[in-house]
Order: C-alpha cells, then sequence, then structure tokens
C-alpha cells in the first residue's frame, strides 16, 4: 500500500469510529508516522480528503456490492435476495456498533456540503439504477408480479437496508439488523408472481 492509500485507509476508519467531522487527519498522520507535508502532497485539505474517501473506497464498495444485479443469470429475486443476504453475511457486531459509513456521512454531510450531498447521492443512485435493471428483468421475463413501480421498489429495498442499518446502530444489535433484512427479503419474495 502506498503512502496515499495509507492516509485514506486511516482516515477512512477513523471517519468511521468519528464522523468526518470528528476525523482528527493530524493525530492519523501522526499514527502512521508521516509528514504534514506528504498529506499535504496528495490532498489539499480535509475535504478534499473526504471527498477521496468517498470516491475511492466508499462508492467502489457500496455499489460494487449492487454489481452482480446487473449482469446476473439467476432470477431477479434470487440475485436481490442473495445482495441482502450478503450484507446480513458481511456485516458483524462491530460493524453494525459503528453504523452504515455511508448512512452516517449522509446524515452527517449531506446538510453542509453539497459535493457530498452530490457524491453520496450518487452512490444511492448508482444502487437504484442496479435494482431498477433487475427488476425490470424480472417484469420482463414474467417473474415478478406486473405492474410493479420498478423504481420505487428500488428505492424501498435501499430505505430498507439504510433502515435495517440505523436500527442495529440504535440498538445495538446484530439480531436486530438482521431481523429488519430478514423482512425485507420476504418483502422481495412477495414481489413474485403467483
Amino acid at each position: 500500500m502506498n503512502t496515499r492509500e495509507q492516509i485514506l485507509s486511516k482516515n477512512y476508519e477513523a471517519m468511521c469510529l468519528h464522523g468526518f467531522q470528528g476525523l482528527r487527519t493530524d493525530k492519523v498522520i501522526n499514527e502512521l508516522g508521516i509528514t504534514k507535508g506528504a498529506f499535504y502532497h496528495y490532498f489539499s485539505g480535509k475535504k478534499e480528503l473526504g471527498y477521496a474517501i468517498v470516491d475511492e473506497i466508499i462508492a467502489p464498495h457500496y455499489i460494487g456490492t449492487f454489481a452482480p444485479l446487473k449482469n446476473s443469470k439467476n432470477g431477479s429475486i434470487e440475485a436481490i435476495t442473495s445482495v441482502l443476504e450478503y450484507l446480513k453475511g458481511c456485516s458483524s457486531r462491530e460493524t453494525i456498533h459503528i453504523g452504515c459509513p455511508l448512512n452516517n456521512l449522509v446524515q452527517e454531510m449531506s446538510p453542509l456540503d453539497d459535493t457530498f450531498r452530490d457524491k453520496l447521492r450518487g452512490i444511492f443512485e448508482a444502487q437504484k439504477d442496479l435494482l431498477v435493471i433487475a427488476l425490470s428483468r424480472g417484469v420482463e421475463n414474467g417473474e415478478l408480479k406486473e405492474g410493479i413501480m420498478v423504481e420505487d421498489v428500488a428505492f424501498y429495498i435501499i430505505s430498507g437496508i439504510e433502515g435495517s442499518y440505523a436500527l442495529g446502530k440504535a440498538f445495538q444489535s446484530k439480531k436486530v439488523f438482521d431481523r429488519s433484512i430478514d423482512q425485507l427479503i420476504g418483502y422481495v419474495r412477495l414481489l413474485k408472481k403467483d
């Protein structure tokens, strides 16, 4: 890992724990044993670092999780529930404790910074678009009920995921998160044509 990647990675970890506004880049620089000059060689300031974290760490991860929906050979319901099961499986008590980094950053920075808001909204739009592809394919091939509003359903699924993370964090409970995701999986299965 090169110096720039180390700076991004360590600051991302700190941001997950303390939020963007609570992020102390000077402490992270000290922990890494690099100079401020090395930091400023790569980033003009904290905001630019935050934007890079969104672009290079958060967006690829959160969009990548949904990417299999684009070309899945499985049915739409199976493809979507596989993503939801994956989210359950990769979440731990520790990750639920700090919450969803995307959700946390949306709540913290969207009202304060247009660039953050645009970048974070772009992640949700990409997730929505991938869900719409899978749902539309399901409607077209007769797997899903006719007349479902695929974009609305996609937004509902995303809100269910993010709500599950918020509830898990509020209750400090992986079990609450898992139960919420299980209900979302049940909803997706109800979309199947009889």
